[in-house]
């Protein structure tokens, strides 16, 4: 029986190296491929999260479906699924590590996007809906966080854990909360009346997407679970024209289409969504957008085939408060977080040393926040714990902390840094 934890190397092959993110039904870690010297996205599945013996059969089923689903697609928007399995009762799935930001973070950092920007995350996002509706499949669950942009401005698709698969045994209409499958403020109304979904369910969470994008906020900005029920099924939204000037008629025209409480009133596929947003798109060669966005999702279209270590929306800055972001892979210092993770567990004066002597330059050149920067940081902490510098550990852990207070996208670093403090005494 192993323990999910940092440092452990799932069957011989890939090594945990910290988590990304967790949900309901899973959580993401990082990890490395040791077979094929690449890092990956390691999805566990959580049963323990499931209330009933029932519910955790079906939760594992979902998450083995996901798996099964997301290995069919080719499509550039869906992250490339590598490996499937099982270890002491631990379900997993490896997949591509896509590095960047989902919608909600970007939205979050930027306020409403201008149309370019919008038309250039919603056509990727049609086209991974066509494919998935002409293969019999409903996402029903397509929300700002499962969609992400990466930091080369690639648009993936998330999450396929509770879609809709034509023929499977667990196409069932309710999670194992008994609520409708969904996400609230992003379901269509037939979704929240328990009614059949098809492709066009997706398309009103597409809706929503582009109404938020555009407008700032969401369709209905409410958190009351049953209030949006309300809205979403009884009540027409702003009108987007009131909340944003200068957008073509048939850019409003579409997003209420696309938010129509019938879904015979929708379009009738994403083609038509595509047809009228793809003449939105930056050209090759068009400028970047007037407002820095990072990622940048014009990019595939303004610089289609560009190499990906040149600078995507000019030179790096750096603004103070905010995640830095610099606009080159980083491939050094990620290569250093490998070569000192396999240090750590023999020889963790000479993992002391080699990030003493390259973190600083590193520090330097990306900054102190950036993700890479600070794995190192943690890292460094971990070898001087391993040393039993409890003391140096700790003014690096509280160094941390405070470079995370307050930073958006920089909650689980700060996390981390409180574990740490406490680790020490």
């Amino acid at each position: 029986m192993f323990e999910i934890r940092q440092g452990h190397v799932l069957h011989s092959r890939y090594r945990l190296d910290g988590p990304l993110r967790a949900g309901g039904m899973g959580m993401v870690w990082r990890a490395y491929d040791v077979r094929l010297s690449r890092v990956v996205a390691v999805k566990f599945a959580n049963p323990a999260a499931a209330l009933t013996f029932q519910g955790r059969d079906e939760m594992l089923k979902r998450f083995q479906q996901e798996a099964g689903v997301a290995a069919r697609f080719t499509n550039t928007g869906v992250a490339s699924v590598y490996d499937f399995g099982e270890e002491h009762g631990h379900f997993y799935l490896v997949m591509e590590l896509v590095q960047g930001s989902t919608l909600d973070e970007l939205m979050d950092e930027c306020g409403p996007l201008e149309l370019s920007v919008a038309a250039s995350i919603i056509v990727p996002i049609c086209a991974v809906l066509a494919a998935a509706h002409r293969a019999g499949i409903v996402h029903r669950d397509l929300k700002p966080s499962n969609v992400m942009v990466s930091e080369q401005g690639h648009t993936k698709v998330l999450d396929f854990g509770i879609a809709r698969v034509e023929g499977t045994a667990v196409d069932t209409r309710l999670t194992r909360t008994g609520r409708n499958p969904g996400s609230p403020g992003y379901m269509a109304p037939e979704q929240y009346e328990g009614k059949q979904v098809t492709g066009r369910s997706d398309l009103y969470a597409l809706g929503c997407l582009l109404y938020e994008m555009l407008a700032g906020r969401p369709v209905f900005p409410q958190d009351d679970e049953f209030a949006l029920l309300h809205m979403h099924t009884t009540v027409p939204p702003d009108a987007l024209g009131g909340l944003r000037e200068g957008l073509p008629e048939a850019v409003l025209d579409l997003v209420d289409r696309l938010l129509a409480k019938d879904p015979a009133d929708r379009p009738a596929s994403t083609d038509e969504v595509n047809k009228i947003l793809r003449v939105h798109l930056p050209a090759n060669g068009d400028d970047p957008p007037d407002d820095h966005v990072f990622p940048d999702p014009t990019r595939p279209f303004r610089l289609p085939f560009a190499p990906e270590d040149v600078p995507l929306t000019g030179p790096r800055v750096e603004l103070p408060g905010t995640v830095s972001r610099t606009y080159r892979p980083r491939a050094d210092a990620k290569d250093l977080h490998h070569e000192v993770r396999r240090l750590l567990g023999t020889e963790p004066a000479k993992a002391v040393d080699l990030l003493r002597e390259r973190l600083p330059d590193l520090a330097e050149q990306y900054g102190l926040r950036a993700h890479e920067v600070l794995d190192l940081r943690f890292d460094l902490a971990e070898a001087l714990l391993a040393q039993v510098d409890r003391e140096a550990a700790r003014d690096l852990y509280t160094a941390i902390r405070q470079d995370t207070a307050d930073v958006d996208g920089l909650e689980m670093y700060r996390t981390r840094a409180e574990e740490g403090i406490a680790r020490c005494g």
